[in-house]
């Protein structure tokens, strides 16, 4: 094996370890039911950043990030409907006057 296949391997294991980080908070909200505490507006640019690195992964043919790119977002859509199945404050607040 040489190296360019070996390190290609190696990112695609690295891609699947990075993507445990997402079960401790997605097992969170299952048990508590609350994500009043997470920013709409950070799991917005989380969406958008990593969907342009899926389709950069796609354009580049650069098969380690297309599948890290994947389950992200797909972990990452996941995040964002338990979200707002569990928030309980409102999507978007008035202000007081």
């Amino acid at each position: 094996m040489d190296f360019g296949t070996a390190f290609e391997t190696y990112m695609m294991f690295v891609a699947f370890v990075a993507l445990t980080s997402w079960l401790p908070q997605i097992h969170r909200i299952l048990q508590t039911k609350s994500t009043d505490d997470f920013s709409l507006i950070t799991t917005a640019i989380l969406v958008w950043a990593n969907s342009s690195f899926l389709a950069w992964a796609f354009y580049n043919s650069d098969k380690p990030l297309l599948i890290q790119q994947s389950l992200t977002v797909f972990m990452l859509f996941v995040f964002t409907y338990l979200v707002l199945k569990y928030r309980t404050d409102p999507i978007f607040k008035r202000k007081k006057k």
